[in-house]
């Protein structure tokens, strides 16, 4: 761009240069204010994340402290009507086993219950076991005798400091005294198993979340659950349990759930980085305000040229969009002349093809017609004579009826195949279509003594076809076979038609014969138009028949098998959920 003549209108440009000289000062504060605030909002969330772990934390606790007393709690209860049984001499032994036995089976946290003498010998126990049994054995006291005093001084329940119990594990007992008229009857004793009252007890949601830690006094560890995953040491909480009063607290540490997870570092980094884009943004747009004031003058002269483009293009578009509504519409003209063709070819070769079939239908509709006329014969006589056996009248008329049925049938079945219609394609079931496309060649088949297997499983799906050029193709596909096998020497003569699933959209169509089959070189040209090996014959049958399966979407072509028959295939649309849901 040219300077400008006049130096006073430099001056807003050399303003706008000024501007230019700092464009990074406004963004670099909102930037800057913006990642402070994140970086503020972040800190505040973690925190937020933290007390709400430790709120969790602490209603755990008093879960898990009311949970155990609960259990405890029972435990006094019935022994205590234990002790009220046997302070009034109404408890045996078979009953105490049968509560007792009863009681513990339901409570994994409780080993067994003991009944001792005033002189600490076991009396009766349950489960009753090799380390349980023997009236006469010492109850273990060395570590927690001064318990069992102080229950028998308070004739209240103690519980006993932690010890290693007969199993070998950590345990503590429960001692409540029996007295009759403030002598001492005995002693009921519940063997605890530190390890399984926190696992039988507590929630599984707690053992899932936290560490979960038995701890005697001077805070020593009792048991530990093991652990499952990595602990954060800043969520631990320990709390006292109500009972048993034998200085035991319990400690949960929270497994560790950062709050840095893999999802928030995501969030953090996408949201530096919008805020980053945003700074880089409000940059370039004080920037671009500069080169708008700068275009502007520019794009003003470029609109009028711009303009004048449009318009020359706009009516260029134009021209282009006539010719190709012309084009289109050819096309359409030309499809239909090529559909209206394909219509008339396939209507030839049908007339063809009934045309060299002509003898063996006109034989087929003989048949009825000779009956009929034997019948008609017969009932003249009958009638003729002096007294008419009307029964045989009758009999000769139904057959005269079924016959005329059978031939009519024929006659309607030629009809439909010769007469032009427009193609529409409707789900047809393919095991009818192959049965009647087979009732037209057969007074050939039996004229030349060949066999033919249909073999269609009932598993096979609708087809969505047009009948009639389906049976085209069906019976100029069969022809060829008997006319291969008329030809043929050897001493099988048979033809399969077999259809079989290709998959879930098109089955497959297969008639294999066991004739000579042919050359390499007759393959390659089998589906070209007027080429036959037959005399007399156009050669278009296999043209129009390739022609109608490619016209359904499907394919048709030849193989044969090292001299030994051929085999004609070809493929057509299934119908399906979807093709059911149009039609």
């Amino acid at each position: 761009m040219m300077a400008p003549a006049n130096p006073q209108d430099d001056r807003p440009r050399r303003k706008a240069g000024w501007a230019l000289r700092l464009p990074w000062f406004g963004p670099a504060v909102v930037t800057l204010s913006m990642l402070a605030l994140m970086v503020l909002l972040f800190w505040r969330l973690q925190t937020h994340h933290l007390s709400q772990q430790q709120q969790e934390l602490d209603r755990s606790l008093v879960t898990a402290r009311d949970s155990i007393s609960t259990k405890l709690t029972a435990d006094e209860s019935f022994l205590g009507v234990l002790a009220d049984q046997a302070a009034a001499g109404a408890l045996i032994s078979s009953e105490f086993h049968r509560l007792a036995s009863s009681y513990v089976s339901d409570r994994p946290h409780i080993t067994a219950v003991y009944y001792t003498r005033p002189d600490h010998t076991v009396l009766w126990a349950s489960p009753t076991s090799e380390e349980n049994q023997g009236n006469d054995a010492l109850l273990r006291l060395s570590e927690h005798s001064v318990a069992f005093e102080q229950a028998i001084e308070s004739k209240l329940p103690v519980y006993s400091p932690t010890h290693i119990g007969l199993a070998g594990h950590q345990c503590f007992d429960l001692y409540v005294p029996v007295f009759n008229r403030k002598k001492l009857q005995g002693t009921f004793v519940v063997a605890y198993s530190s390890r399984s009252l926190i696992r039988s007890i507590l929630d599984r949601a707690i053992l899932q979340g936290y560490q979960t830690e038995l701890m005697g006094e001077n805070d020593q560890r009792i048991y530990r659950m093991p652990s499952v995953a990595s602990i954060d040491t800043r969520l631990k909480g320990a709390i006292k349990l109500a009972r048993p009063d034998n200085g035991m607290s319990l400690r949960l540490t929270k497994y560790a759930s950062p709050f840095w997870d893999m999802g928030t570092v995501v969030l953090a980094a996408i949201s530096f980085a919008l805020v980053s884009g945003m700074g880089l943004g409000l940059w370039a747009l004080n920037r671009q305000i500069f080169e708008r004031v700068r275009v502007e003058r520019a794009l003003h002269d470029a609109n009028t040229e711009l303009e004048n483009r449009v318009r020359e293009r706009t009516r260029a578009l134009s021209e282009s969009n006539d010719m190709l509504a012309r084009e289109m519409a050819e096309r359409q003209v030309a499809e239909e002349r090529a559909r209206r063709h394909l219509d008339q070819l396939a209507q030839i070769g049908r007339v063809s093809t009934m045309g060299e079939m002509a003898a063996g239908l006109a034989h087929e509709l003989h048949q009825p017609l000779a009956a009929i006329t034997s019948y008609a014969k017969g009932c003249l006589r009958i009638l003729s004579e002096s007294s008419p056996d009307f029964d045989r009248v009758e009999y000769a008329v139904t057959h005269m009826d079924e016959q005329s049925t059978r031939a009519a049938e024929i006659i309607d079945r030629l009809r439909t195949f010769l007469t032009p219609n427009s193609p529409q394609k409707l789900a047809q079931d393919l095991r009818s279509l192959v049965e009647e496309s087979a009732g037209f060649v057969e007074p050939d088949r039996k004229r030349l003594g060949i066999d033919l297997e249909i073999d269609v499983s009932d598993q096979i799906p609708p087809v969505l076809v047009d009948r009639v050029q389906i049976q085209q193709v069906l019976v100029n596909l069969m022809k060829n076979a008997f006319e291969s096998l008329q030809i043929s020497e050897l001493g099988e003569r048979k033809v399969t038609i077999q259809a079989l699933p290709n998959n879930s959209h098109e089955v497959q169509v297969h008639v294999r014969d066991s004739g000579p089959g042919c050359t390499p070189e007759d393959l390659s040209r089998v589906f070209e138009p007027f080429v036959s090996t037959k005399t007399g014959s156009m050669g278009m049958g296999l043209s129009i028949s390739r022609t109608i399966i490619e016209a359904h979407e499907g394919r048709l072509w030849a193989t044969t098998h090292d001299g030994r028959g051929m085999t004609f295939s070809f493929t057509i649309a299934a119908q399906n959920h979807e093709t059911s849901e149009s039609i």
